[in-house]
């Protein structure tokens, strides 16, 4: 399937109707500390949806900590549940910790469809 088509599926009909109350919640920042020998420090961080709320998405994002971006990586960003996004990273540079944070997108959800795929 085309991104045009999951960018149609998921439209302002979408597979859940939200209030226009959409928004972003942003986690705490999380350090991520330096190599120790041959093994990467790493760091997850979360972002949680306040209580009435349902995750409708999110991210995360890692900032490295001098010009070797090539030593921070994310490694993985997904949903926890339907209230929180958890992200994880590690960092391969032996002398400067690097930052991770997780952000949610939240919603009120007033109703949601159950789709079953072909």
């Amino acid at each position: 399937m085309t991104a045009a088509a999951v960018a149609m599926m998921f439209g302002t009909a979408g597979l859940a109707q939200a209030n226009s109350d959409l928004h972003i919640v942003q986690g705490a920042e999380v350090t991520i500390p330096p190599a120790t020998g041959s093994f990467a420090g790493n760091a997850a961080a979360t972002a949680s949806c306040p209580a009435g709320e349902t995750l409708t998405g999110g991210g995360a994002n890692v900032t490295s900590g001098n010009s070797y971006t090539q030593n921070y990586k994310l490694v993985s960003s997904f949903p926890n549940g339907n209230q929180q996004w958890w992200a994880y990273a590690t960092n391969m540079d032996p002398n400067t910790p690097g930052k991770l944070r997780a952000y949610a997108i939240c919603a009120k959800v007033t109703n949601v469809d159950v789709v079953t795929a072909p």
